[in-house]
């Protein structure tokens, strides 16, 4: 089990711009992840994603994908009203993903956070998942906890 990471902020007025330190006995994999993700918000760079439109292959930027799901055994990646799929499982594609912007709600569904316009928690036991394009999806009952914490993350 890896140790929860401590953050800190330090006021330094001598710094002319701000500065990204980590420090650690070791480079793992985990910081490599770490600096990477950091690096791609800093600069507005946000992973693109090959996905398939028919026998195209089209690059999406993560911001415009709502949600990724499996349908009749294909996984089928939703975004700006298309419909795409991708050769990849369901958890090599979420792996990719910007985890502040992506939560799994199912074994088989990963919505966009962003593009979320409400929850629906009146069913009790699960949560309906309504976007922004009008279309819904339901949360399972294994994955609530995790769906409700971002929730909160979220609105605080």
């Amino acid at each position: 089990m890896e140790k929860k990471i401590e953050v800190s902020f330090q006021s330094d007025r001598s710094c002319e711009s701000p500065q990204v330190v980590i420090k650690a006995a070791r480079k793992t994999e985990a910081i490599d992840e770490l600096i990477n993700t950091v690096e791609q918000r800093l600069n507005g760079n946000v992973q693109r994603i090959k996905v398939l439109k028919g026998d195209a292959v089209v690059l999406l930027d993560q911001n415009d994908i709502s949600r990724i799901y499996i349908e009749k055994r294909r996984l089928v990646v939703c975004a700006d009203g298309e419909r795409y799929e991708s050769r990849m499982s369901l958890s090599e594609f979420y792996s990719r993903l910007d985890k502040d912007m992506f939560v799994r709600i199912s074994r088989f569904e990963v919505v966009n956070l962003e593009k979320v316009s409400g929850f629906d928690q009146s069913v009790a036991g699960t949560i309906k998942i309504l976007f922004e394009d009008g279309s819904e999806t339901w949360g399972s009952r294994r994955c609530l906890k995790d769906i409700r914490e971002r929730i909160k993350k979220l609105t605080v």
